[in-house]
């Protein structure tokens, strides 16, 4: 049996630049600010992955983000210092600084002082307690804003960089020890020193608008070594965990590294240029190293992980974080989520043809075009944090930060028509929700003061939501539900955490008692990033960060014989890919065959076949191309694991019905197209 796919690419996200990142070593979490002022935290313990995400707020600009130990703070415009709390989903705390706009900040090597860097020229320390931000003192006002910080490695001084300007600041007395003055290249132009590092032997090196990285001697003040390193100005610096490798780029995106190496005939260590890393080809606004691999981001909004050797580059592109494509079978339509708004499509329709069998990789022409049905905007162009739409799209819900809306949608004459529904669902902001399969149920959750409250709401025939029951995950210990799934019959609900928690509750239990019978999963160490449950047998598949794959029976409560003897003979090949896995769908004619893939391919699992050892390698179907529609169940008798299909950027597949799947992806072009222009450069003597 063959299968046709729409192949939807009229997803056209903006890219949101990447303004800063920061990195932390323990729980290898990499919170990274765009410039819509929303906040990602990506897990990158193995593959890249989001794991939450903060909804950006026109009044909570972000300039900087940092970690101190497991607590994260961004500062900003606004002139406060922000916490967040990464359970609840919200803000913790808010500090206000002397001396306006905070443009960046860091902690010292004791991780109990933290300095803010200001417009006004103003210095701000803060004591870190358990609990929140004590305000300390500032340091004696400068002329200009402070625009990079950095401690020294010994905790008793701080380095600034402005406009001109270094300084090396006493951090007791708060009086500046050494200024150092930057040259310039155009004397009446300004040299803007945008980045700071400190070497292993406390020297400053700094990144300006010339494109020049300076070396300078901190005890002294002086300069040691000037590199003409870019051709215009350096945005970002940052050096290997020895401190013995300085990568730099900026609006010239071009990576540079400049390696350590000691000088015999001097007796004194030398800064000397090594290889360039040409990622990105717009400006490059951040780059950290973590665990042998450079991160680097910008203006592109990729986050790019490379490394060298061996010479290794994957691009991870700026997609909102999954779900973002909701399917509707019953109306054969999709909702496709943006930053703040939603769209939804109704499907083209297939010419049908009797003229022969249709060969794999045949391109049906369409009767009717995909038609645009609904735009739906936020009010005040707020993010959407969560959507959720019924498999009729006859109910629509989303939540921003600050309200909840659902709305009845139906569409009468060719006339769409949507209406706002006063339903039982609190306005208030609501982190995951999602309809069951029938329609039946519609599920909430928030997380409030570390509990976890999930609420049910029914579904009557006048498209309705009303209360139906809610209950805590308290006692199971889900810190932060991430994903969450009904199964096929609506008999049970799956919730799981980043920490990898898994927890099923079943839903037919007594509603009197306001809670239901639930137990959990073998906890694994690392976290899940895509699950599922099998129509037919009830199986809940779940793909683990690091490719681990199990295969659990709910009714059983037992892990299936396929799942134990997959254990640790899965193909290297597929462990080392370094792409999650985002999404699992099963073919609806064999339950044999599990279908899932990540951001560029399509994956068949055969359990049918016979388990190869770690050695074997994953094969592309013979007639695999990038057109082809391919028949999954009927070609995959003697592999394991096949690639059957690639893709740019895959968002979302899915079934419509029996006979009929749907791939979205996001075109990597129309996501350049709507980048500004990059720096002109001449190349080979044009």
């Amino acid at each position: 049996m063959s299968y046709k796919i729409h192949n939807v690419r009229f997803y056209n996200l903006e890219p949101k630049s990447i303004v800063c990142f920061s990195y932390e070593i323990n729980s290898k979490r990499l919170a990274l600010a765009r410039n819509d002022n929303s906040l990602e935290i990506w897990n990158i313990s193995n593959a890249p992955f989001i794991e939450l995400t903060f909804g950006g707020q026109t009044d909570h600009s972000i300039e900087a983000v940092l970690w101190i130990g497991s607590r994260l703070f961004s500062c900003g415009l606004s002139a406060m210092i922000i916490e967040y709390d990464l359970t609840a989903m919200n803000i913790k705390n808010e500090v206000a600084v002397t001396g306006g706009a905070a443009w960046c900040m860091d902690i010292n090597p004791d991780q109990n002082r933290l300095a803010v860097g200001t417009e006004d020229g103003y210095i701000n320390i803060f004591f870190v307690t358990n609990e929140t931000l004590m305000y300390e003192k500032f340091f004696d006002k400068q002329k200009g804003r402070i625009l990079c910080i950095k401690w020294d490695i010994t905790g008793e001084m701080i380095f600034s960089g402005s406009v001109d300007t270094l300084r090396v600041w006493n951090a007791s007395s708060g009086h500046a020890i050494h200024k150092m003055i930057t040259a310039r290249k155009d004397s009446k132009k300004e040299t803007i020193v945008w980045c700071l590092a400190v070497t292993n032997d406390n020297m400053i090196v700094s990144g300006d608008s010339r494109g020049t990285l300076s070396v300078w001697d901190s005890t002294m003040g002086i300069l040691i070594e000037s590199h003409e390193s870019h051709a215009a100005d350096i945005l970002s610096i940052t050096m290997s965990h020895d401190k013995n490798v300085i990568y730099c780029a900026g609006v010239d995106p071009v990576i540079r590294t400049f390696s350590k190496i000691f000088v015999k005939s001097t007796g004194r260590s030398q800064w000397v240029r090594g290889i360039e890393r040409r990622l990105h080809v717009h400006d490059v606004r951040a780059l950290v190293e973590a665990d042998g691999k450079l991160y680097s981001a910008g203006v592109d909004g990729y986050l790019a992980q490379s490394s060298y050797p061996p010479k290794i580059l994957v691009k991870y592109p700026p997609l909102l974080q999954p779900p973002c494509v909701y399917v509707c079978p019953k109306s054969k339509c999709i909702m496709l989520r943006y930053h703040n708004y939603l769209e939804l499509w109704k499907l083209g329709i297939i010419i049908t043809t009797n003229k022969g069998a249709i060969q794999p990789g045949f391109l049906h022409q369409l009767d009717k075009e995909p038609i645009k049905l609904l735009e739906l905007k936020t009010k005040l162009d707020e993010n959407i944090i969560a959507c959720a739409i019924t498999k009729d799209s006859r109910i629509i819900v989303y939540s921003t930060e600050t309200h909840v809306r659902v709305f009845n949608f139906n569409v009468k004459n060719g006339i769409a028509e949507l209406s706002k529904q006063n339903s039982d669902v609190p306005n208030k902001k609501i982190q995951k929700m999602l309809f069951s399969s029938n329609g039946k149920y519609f599920a909430t959750i928030n997380n409030e003061h570390n509990i976890n409250l999930i609420t049910l709401y029914s579904v009557n025939k006048e498209c309705y939501l009303s209360f139906y029951t809610s209950f805590t995950t308290d006692k199971e210990q889900i810190k932060n539900i991430g994903l969450f799934c009904f199964s096929p019959d609506n008999k049970y609900l799956i919730c799981s955490d980043y920490e990898s928690h898994i927890v099923v509750y079943n839903l037919e239990d007594d509603l009197i008692l306001e809670s239901f019978e639930s137990w959990s999963l073998s906890k694994y160490r690392y976290p899940p990033t895509a699950m599922a449950v099998q129509k037919k047998t009830n199986n809940l598949v779940v793909v683990y960060s690091d490719h681990k794959i199990i295969e659990y029976n709910i009714p059983t409560r037992r892990y299936t014989k396929f799942s134990n003897n997959l254990q640790d003979i899965l193909p290297a090949q597929w462990l080392a890919r370094r792409f999650p896995i985002t999404n699992i769908v099963f073919d609806q004619s064999n339950e044999n065959i599990i279908v899932m893939h990540d951001d560029t391919t399509v994956f068949v699992i055969n359990k049918f076949t016979d388990i190869p050892n770690s050695t074997a390698k994953i094969l592309k179907l013979q007639n695999g191309n990038s057109k082809e529609e391919n028949n999954i169940s009927s070609k995959l008798k003697s592999q394991y694991i096949q690639v059957i299909k690639k893709y740019k950027h895959l968002v979302h597949l899915a079934w419509v019905n029996s006979t009929e799947m749907i791939a979205v992806e996001v075109n990597p072009t129309s996501l350049s197209e709507k980048l500004p222009p990059t720096l002109k450069q001449k190349w080979f003597g044009m």
